[in-house]
């Protein structure tokens, strides 16, 4: 009987789509997809996405050696546990003990991390990073922000560091999915965009909001807001380089140079102000899983 050749696999969940890798032990990639999450998950978060890893496993003939799975979602020191899902349409039962459940499903170890950092760490090898002191920044649906330390994403004492969305610089007349008043992505993020954008008619596509009014007040507002908080970020990590992306960055027209020259205005002088480099991340849909299902071999296979 020939034997089966080990496979790990990632997936980043997002609200909208759920992104799926598997990637072989020498870190070649078999497979990608996206699906719908509402679909994937519509016979319940366990049977959808063991269905979806289990139809590819099944079509390679391969043993799944281990799974790593990103959330827009605060994500325990443990890599196991599901804070606050704020952004997902998950109930807190269909989280309790996620991980042990799809080990029994699978038949394989898994183990979680916010999406961001899974982003991060693809970004960083991509741009040859992995040996500097990393920021990212990502201004997609919420305001993603990621921090790399000694060759490695550093998630705080209790594995939730970098949540710059939800410092109280926003508006406090609001309340943030999260729960709390004035969280920097009520004015600063994709959804706060929307939410301006479908205040009135437009003659003009959301995804070309900037190439149409990239100069109005809300927009230069949210260039503005983004840039101090980055700056802020700046001011007290001294990064050797930040990494900016995220989909509202990768929108046609997104002023970059402006939002950077808006940052570097915030920067202590002489330094980090003529030290700090700013790169642009990598905008593939699938780096996030791609990013889950390398460290799932550098996890689960590096001993192997």
């Amino acid at each position: 009987m020939q034997k089966q050749h080990s496979v790990v696999a990632g997936v980043d969940m997002g609200a909208t789509h759920i992104r799926f890798c598997l990637q072989t032990a020498t870190g070649e990639t078999l497979h990608c997809e996206k699906q719908r999450t509402a679909e994937v998950i519509a016979p319940g978060v366990v049977a959808g996405i063991a269905q979806m890893i289990s139809e590819q496993i099944a079509r390679y003939e391969a043993r799944c050696r281990g799974l790593v799975m990103g959330f827009p979602a605060l994500v325990g020191k443990d890599n196991r546990t599901i804070i606050s899902t704020p952004n997902l349409p998950l109930q807190p039962e269909e989280v309790h003990d996620l991980a042990g459940k799809l080990e029994d499903a699978l038949g394989c170890p898994v183990a979680f991390s916010r999406d961001v950092n899974l982003q991060l760490s693809y970004d960083v090898v991509e741009n040859h990073l992995t040996q500097q002191q990393v920021l990212a920044a990502y201004l997609g649906t919420g305001m993603g922000f990621a921090v790399w330390m000694n060759g490695a994403p550093w998630t705080g004492a209790h594995g939730v560091a970098g949540e710059l969305g939800h410092i109280p610089q926003g508006d406090m007349a609001q309340t943030c999915a999260c729960g709390n008043p004035g969280c920097l992505e009520t004015v600063c993020s994709g959804l706060a965009l929307k939410r301006w954008y479908e205040q009135q008619p437009r003659d003009f596509a959301l995804d070309a909001l900037f190439v149409h009014a990239g100069e109005a007040p809300f927009v230069q507002a949210l260039l503005e807001s983004a840039a101090r908080a980055i700056a802020t970020s700046i001011n007290l990590f001294d990064p050797d380089a930040v990494i900016l992306g995220g989909g509202v960055m990768d929108m046609q027209a997104f002023p970059r140079e402006q939002l950077i020259t808006l940052i570097q205005k915030y920067l202590r002088r002489p330094l980090p102000y003529q030290a700090v480099r700013f790169t642009a991340a990598s905008s593939s849909a699938f780096n996030g899983a791609q990013g889950a299902a390398t460290l799932a071999r550098c996890r689960f296979l590096s001993s192997r």
